[in-house]
């Protein structure tokens, strides 16, 4: 008989989940590199980061007519 004890018997379980980690971000680097190469993807990533640019400067501008939206803001940035 084997004089070796574990002290955690999930060993198994870690080991499967581990192994399963490792798949899953392999996976989502393979997933990811389909993303950026879509075209279709592509040009909706494009759109949403011209409409973020023209938000900010939206608010930026706000900000600069209504003191009282840029103390909201700043407290919202606090949180």
């Amino acid at each position: 008989m084997s004089k070796l004890t574990t002290e955690n018997i999930n060993i198994i379980a870690e080991f499967v989940g581990s192994l399963m980690k490792a798949y899953a971000r392999t996976g989502a680097k393979k997933t990811l590199e389909k993303i950026q190469n879509d075209p279709v993807i592509k040009k909706s990533l494009e759109k949403i980061q011209k409409l973020d640019r023209e938000v900010q400067k939206d608010i930026e501008q706000r900000i600069k007519t209504n003191p009282k939206l840029k103390k909201d803001i700043e407290f919202f940035k606090g949180l």
